[in-house]
């Protein structure tokens, strides 16, 4: 009897085998779904500062670009805050088809913004580089809609193609600076849509 006992106590106090995660431990894909466009929502306000910047190449609209910077770093600071609430993992942390999809998507974005950048410097025409790359960077949005279930980055793209064009026409015809183009039409588009994104994260 005393045997039996002692297993007894060592059964009890000994240190329980860890579990799987059951269903109701799991994330709920709302919250992903959330946590992901909350994030793209950071990544596009941050990429819109940037725009914002890049348009003072153009040397016109500069006090308007200089707003643009400070709306684009208000979003940033409040999707920030808003991504961090979300209790659970984005996609790109727990999918590895995901991951692998990002990253193919992102080496070939900085293959091509690369070698279009050393051809436009040879051909003496890097006033064009903020348009080029504002295709490149709207291009490669579009393998993340199927990737992260985020079809508002298809509108996106689309949005970030027309700019460039409209930039690639202006700067060819003198109607202004393609920099100037590119770059408040950027950082308008970048800027629409991480605010897009952030209203839609909490409808799931």
């Amino acid at each position: 009897m005393d045997i039996i006992e002692r297993a007894g106590t060592v059964d009890e106090h000994s240190s329980p085998e860890p579990r799987p995660a059951t269903a109701d431990q799991l994330p709920s894909p709302a919250h992903v779904r959330a946590k992901d466009r909350l994030s793209m929502a950071v990544v596009l306000s941050a990429a819109s500062i940037a725009w914002f910047g890049w348009g003072h190449q153009g040397l016109r609209l500069e006090s308007s670009l200089r707003g643009g910077m400070v709306a684009a770093a208000i979003v940033l600071l409040v999707a920030i805050v808003l991504v961090r609430r979300v209790p659970a993992p984005p996609t790109l942390a727990t999918d590895p088809q995901a991951r692998k999809v990002y990253w193919a998507a992102v080496i070939a974005e900085v293959a091509l913004i690369v070698a279009g950048a050393v051809v436009l410097a040879k051909t003496g025409q890097s006033m064009f580089l903020s348009t080029w790359v504002l295709l490149v960077v709207g291009i490669h949005f579009l393998p993340f809609v199927r990737a992260f279930n985020t079809p508002l980055l298809r509108h996106t793209a689309l949005g970030c193609v027309l700019v460039a064009a409209l930039a690639l026409w202006a700067g060819l015809t003198g109607w202004a600076p393609a920099p100037t183009v590119a770059g408040a039409g950027g950082g308008v588009v970048l800027l629409g849509f991480a605010l897009a994104l952030m209203r839609q994260a909490p409808q799931d």
